[in-house]
C-alpha cells in the first residue's frame, strides 16, 4: 500500500511539473501520452480481462475522434463534450462488431478489428476528403485559470489529464467489482459463469463496448490537443503498434498502460532525432519479440514455483523403528 501511494505521489509530481517547466512541445506530447493511456486501458479490458484480441484498437480512436470533431463542428456540440460523444459512438460501433463474434472463436474478433482498422482511413478520406476535418472552434482557457490565450496548450493538457484520470479511475473501480469478476469468469469458465447466473453474451458485449468506448474517449481527448482529424493519423500501423506494445508490456495489469503510451508517443521522436525513423516498424517488432520472450520466461518460472509449492515437503528426519525384545 505504501509503495502504491509513493508511486501515485511521484506521478502527481511529474504531472504538475510538466506544464510548469516544459515547453509547448513537451506539454503536447504529455497530453498525447495521457490520451493514449486511456486507450491502452481499453486494451486491458479487452485482452487482459476478456481474453480477446484486437488489432484494430487505434481505429476506434479514429472513430471517436471523427465523431467528436463532427459533433463539435457540424452539430454545434460544446467542445468540452467532444470526448463524451466520441466514447458513445465508438462504444456503439464496438458493440455492433461484438454481436456477430459471440458464437465464433475469439480470433474472429481480431479479424473484424483488422478489417475496421484497414477500412477506416479510406472511409475517413471519403467522408472529409484527403485533408480531413478541422475543428474551427477555439478551446481557450477560462479567466479563473489565470492562463492567457497563448497558454491554451496548458489548458488542454489540464483537461486531458483531469478527464483521463477520472475515466481511468472510474473504470478501475468498475473492474474491481462484480462486473470485473464477471469478465474474468466469462474469459476463463464461460459454462460455469452461465451456471452461476452470469449472462455471458451480454457481459462480453458490454466488455467490448467498454474497451472501444475508452478508445473513442481517447480519440476525443486528442481532438482537444490536435483539432485536425484525418485518416493519415489513425492508420493500420497505429493499431498494429498499439497491439504490439500491449502484448509486450502485458495487458493483464492496468498500470502497464503508462509505459506503453510513453513508448508509443516518444519512440518516434527518439528515432527521428537519431535518424532511424525508417526503422520504426523494425524496432516495434524487436520490442514485441523481446517482451514476448520475457513474458514466456516469467510464466515458466511462475509455473515451476507453483509446482514446487504443491509438492509435499520431504521428511528429512530419520525414521525410528522399534523392535520388540
Amino acid at each position: 500500500m505504501t509503495a502504491r501511494l509513493v508511486a501515485l505521489a511521484a506521478i502527481g509530481a511529474v504531472l504538475v511539473m510538466i506544464p510548469l517547466t516544459g515547453g509547448p512541445v513537451l506539454v503536447l506530447r504529455a497530453t498525447e501520452i495521457f490520451a493514449f493511456i486511456v486507450a491502452f486501458s481499453g486494451l486491458h479490458v479487452l485482452s487482459g480481462r476478456l481474453g480477446l484480441i484486437s488489432i484494430g484498437h487505434g481505429a476506434f480512436m479514429g472513430i471517436g475522434a471523427l465523431a467528436g470533431a463532427h459533433a463539435v463542428q457540424d452539430a454545434s456540440v460544446p467542445y468540452l463534450l467532444a470526448p463524451v460523444m466520441a466514447a458513445a459512438f465508438a462504444a456503439a460501433f464496438g458493440a455492433l462488431i461484438a454481436v456477430p463474434s459471440l458464437r465464433l472463436p475469439s480470433t474472429y474478433l481480431a479479424l473484424l478489428s483488422v478489417a475496421v482498422a484497414m477500412a477506416l482511413p479510406i472511409l475517413m478520406r471519403r467522408i472529409d476528403g484527403p485533408l480531413g476535418i478541422l475543428v474551427k472552434k477555439d478551446l481557450l482557457p477560462p479567466a479563473w485559470t489565470g492562463l492567457d490565450s497563448s497558454q491554451d496548450e496548458i489548458w488542454q493538457y489540464l483537461l486531458v489529464v483531469t478527464a483521463g484520470s477520472l475515466i481511468v479511475g472510474l473504470m478501475s473501480l468498475l473492474l474491481s467489482g462484480r462486473f470485473g469478476r464477471s469478465l474474468i469468469a466469462v474469459r476463463d469458465e464461460p459454462t460455469a459463469a452461465a451456471a452461476f447466473g452470469v449472462n455471458t453474451p451480454r457481459t462480453r458485449i458490454l466488455g467490448v463496448a467498454l474497451a472501444c468506448g475508452l478508445a473513442g474517449f481517447a480519440g476525443g481527448l486528442l481532438v482537444y490537443a490536435t483539432p485536425y482529424v484525418s485518416g493519415d493519423r489513425y492508420t493500420f500501423e497505429l493499431s498494429l503498434f498499439m497491439f504490439a506494445l500491449s502484448v509486450g508490456f502485458g495487458s493483464g495489469r492496468l498500470w502497464t498502460s503508462i509505459p506503453a503510451a510513453i513508448v508509443l508517443v516518444m519512440l518516434p521522436e527518439v528515432l527521428v532525432s537519431i535518424g532511424w525513423s525508417a526503422y520504426q516498424p523494425v524496432v516495434y517488432g524487436l520490442l514485441l519479440l523481446v517482451a514476448t520472450r520475457l513474458t514466456g520466461t516469467r510464466r515458466m518460472i511462475d509455473r515451476l514455483a507453483v509446482r514446487r509449492s504443491a509438492q509435499p515437503a520431504s521428511n528429512t528426519e530419520p525414521s525410528v523403528v522399534l523392535l520388540d525384545a
